[in-house]
């Protein structure tokens, strides 16, 4: 009995310690006390996690204010500062019942899915005060939490309502139904990325500002809540590394706008930050990317310190911003942010997104960018396949359409875009049509092929289910070297499925007016505010300007108006061009160079050249020069001293002599003699630079699995991805070998 009676008093003491003292180690349901310490530790050790606790007591000392700054703040401060936690706890419940307890639930985005934050950060609030609360309290604001959340919309901006749910049922300790809405949430999340690379199916302007901002806390945040709780299908989840890495590098600019596609309302507004009074960071995602992968965390210092303008950024005290940087005690892998670390991202090609850019570390960098999704889209995608955008000399140059809200219209100056215009309509964007019909389809085959590295880049995006026809649009980027500027080459293939049907190109520069350098050959737009106007919205004093040059030459060219909707207040009516094709047994193949310029960067002199079944352009830039060329590849035809076979052209000389060249075909010789250049038995796409010496050769290949020969004086040796291949055929000047399936580094010397 004795024993009994022991055993007895030892059940109650525990049973009181583990009722009571919930900070002796009580693991809560969603935030844990055991990492308490841990926690604290780090606001002693570390100035970025002891700046968010001044900046948490600070605030949670101001009394009343916004709903997420008075529940994170204080909530966090109960954490570390427990000696005062007793007025961080009266903070919370007065919010409870002057907020949490009115705040109503509609069906519209304004009134649930922003609204869903400040629920976020009252569950996060409850969770951590639940056990300094009297039952009849809890209770109480469990009940408004519960009937609030279950009011959020689901079946239309899907996370936010199916997060609140599961965070709710975690903090009820209900797993089945958690893991129900856990099921619901990972489906409505994976709508907003492609699964295999990341990019955004619902634009540009929407995904960073979606991902990044406080107003829509639950989306991004939730990711985070469940990797802290131990659930890891987020941090590696190779849609959501990808959409970080897009976000920061790819769907901005290098000064860190967006470029606009889909559903983007305007570059001023939709940004991947959200900051306060200069450089105070609410949302914690650009500085917490380290979490997905070293890549998204360079390009979003990037974006941070060159488009936010933000070196010595202050992240805001609240508990969510905390927990995401400093993770659990278990783990031990606190992370912080320095801008010292930005990397302006590199070119890159996405199975859904293709993008080039100029390496110089700049806010001046040139960046083209295509889209081609292969699938995944949503309302928010516009009929976009293969259309283009491009930012140069810290400007956008051209855009789409943009988007203004759910059925908006927008006019100015007497000219309307009307909604379907803007979010339905094909020639909104920067797109080929064929037959003039809009596309069908917001699908395409995505990008299928590319070269990235070289002076000389390229992609192709492919599309079939758009159009009444098939598309490949090939992109040549010739960057910036030999000391001249960088430009763009855009080569569309086209085959339609009707014999009268013509083809249709769309070109949206990002100005006022589009001025005629010669009709139906060059034009010319300047990025900048015309009389009258008040956009576009301006990020330099460079003077920006496009060249927009037609080196096949159209059947004819109209010059359209829209109107450049803009929620900030730079909208305005803009010049586009509409340029028609004729068709040669049902084929077309068009060639335009887009040549960005500035006050000191100036565009090449521009002609046009019909080389006989092949169009293009030459392009001189003081003892440079390039020929562009284009044709469906059927034939051989020589232009001066060079001969060649492919769909696409593009070499550069300097004072006559051969510096690189770029082919999509099967063969380029340049020169008499002792020619530089290679044939192929199958179409191979080839960026080569030849040394100085015309010795050597380097650059990559795009093969299906073919025999090639490649000229060059004195050549002897081919390695491949650093590796020596074995040669078929060795004559004077030349090798011959076969490369397998695939894309390689070539070194010939």
């Amino acid at each position: 009995m004795k024993i009994t009676c022991t055993h007895f008093r030892l059940v109650l003491i525990i049973l009181f310690c583990t009722v009571f003292m919930p900070h002796q180690g009580y693991s809560g349901n969603i935030i844990d006390t055991a990492d308490y310490d841990y926690w604290r530790n780090l606001a002693t050790t570390s100035k970025m996690f002891a700046a968010m606790k001044t900046s948490a007591i600070t605030i949670a000392s101001e009394g009343d204010g916004e709903t997420r700054d008075v529940l994170g703040a204080n909530a966090l401060a109960y954490i570390l500062d427990p000696e005062n936690k007793s007025q961080y706890i009266n903070a919370i419940k007065d919010k409870f019942e002057t907020r949490i307890r009115t705040i109503e639930i509609g069906n519209g985005a304004a009134t649930s899915s922003v609204r869903s934050h400040e629920l976020f950060y009252a569950l996060l609030a409850l969770d951590v005060i639940r056990y300094d609360l009297d039952a009849d309290v809890l209770s109480k604001y469990e009940g408004w939490l519960e009937s609030k959340i279950m009011a959020l919309v689901i079946g239309k901006w899907d996370p936010h309502g199916w997060a609140m749910r599961m965070l709710y049922y975690k903090y009820i300790g209900d797993e089945t139904k958690f893991q129900e809405a856990k099921k619901e949430f990972d489906i409505g999340l994976s709508e907003h990325y492609m699964p295999n690379d990341g990019v955004s199916p619902a634009g540009n302007g929407y995904c960073v500002q979606r991902w990044n901002s406080i107003e829509r806390t639950v989306k991004n945040s939730t990711p985070d809540i469940m990797e802290y709780m131990g659930y890891h299908d987020y941090y590696t989840n190779p849609g959501i590394v990808g959409l970080k890495e897009f976000m920061y590098g790819y769907a901005t600019a290098p000064f860190g706008r967006i470029l606009l596609y889909g559903d983007s309302r305007n570059t001023e507004v939709q940004k991947p930050w959200d900051i306060e009074d200069g450089n105070i960071i609410l949302s914690p995602h650009i500085v917490s990317a380290a979490r997905f992968s070293p890549e998204a965390y360079k390009y979003a210092m990037w974006t941070l310190r060159e488009g936010a303008g933000v070196s010595k950024g202050i992240l805001k005290g609240h508990l969510s911003n905390y927990l995401i940087m400093a993770g659990t005690a278990a783990n031990n892998n606190p992370i912080e942010f320095n801008t010292d670390d930005a990397e302006l991202a590199p070119s890159r090609l996405f199975e859904n997104y293709g993008a080039l850019k100029s390496r110089a570390q700049s806010v001046n960098g040139l960046y083209l960018s295509m889209l081609n999704l292969k699938g995944n889209i949503e309302y928010h995608t516009h009929y976009e396949t293969n259309a283009i955008a491009l930012a140069g000399y810290g400007e956008i140059l051209m855009r789409n359409a943009g988007y203004d809200g759910p059925n908006n219209d927008a006019t100015i100056d007497g000219v309307t875009a009307t909604f379907d215009f803007i979010h339905s309509n094909s020639e909104a964007g920067n797109n080929l049509m064929i037959g003039g019909k809009r596309h069908s389809s917001k699908v395409g085959d995505g990008i299928t092929e590319g070269i990235v590295g070289e002076g000389i880049e390229y992609f192709r995006g492919s599309s079939s289910e758009a159009i009444e026809g098939t598309h490949f649009r090939d992109v040549v980027f010739m960057q910036p070297s030999n000391d001249v500027n960088g430009y763009y080459v855009v080569m569309d293939h086209v085959k339609t499925d009707k014999a009268e049907d013509n083809v249709n190109v769309v070109w949206h520069p990002n100005s006022a007016i589009l001025n005629t350098v010669k009709n139906a050959t060059e034009y010319f737009s300047e990025i900048k505010i015309e009389k009258g106007h008040v956009g576009p919205r301006l990020y330099s004093e460079n003077k920006a300007t496009l060249t927009t040059f037609l080196g096949t030459k159209p059947a004819s060219v109209e010059v359209k108006k829209t109107v450049n909707q803009d929620r900030s207040g730079y909208a305005f009516a803009s010049d586009y061009m509409y340029v028609n094709y004729n068709t040669l047994n049902q084929q077309a193949d068009i060639l335009t160079v887009l040549f960005p310029g500035d006050k000191t960067h100036k565009a090449g002199s521009l002609t046009r050249i019909v080389a006989g079944d092949y169009s293009g352009s030459e392009i001189t830039q003081k003892e440079i020069v390039d020929v562009a060329l284009t044709s469906n590849g059927n034939s051989v035809e020589k232009y001066g001293s060079e001969t060649f076979q492919g769909e696409n052209i593009l070499y550069r000389k300097a004072s006559g002599k051969l510096i690189s060249y770029f082919l999509k075909g099967k063969s380029f010789k340049s020169g008499q003699g002792n020619s530089i250049g290679f044939k192929s038995d199958n179409s191979v796409a080839l960026s080569m630079n030849c040394d100085v010496d015309g010795k050597g050769m380097s650059g990559k290949i795009i093969s299906p699995g073919t025999k090639v020969t490649f000229y060059a004086p004195s050549i002897s040796s081919v390695k491949i991805d650093g590796i020596n291949v074995p040669i078929d055929v060795l004559k004077t000047n030349s090798v011959s070998f076969s490369i397998p399936e695939g894309t390689f580094k070539l070194e010939l010397f």
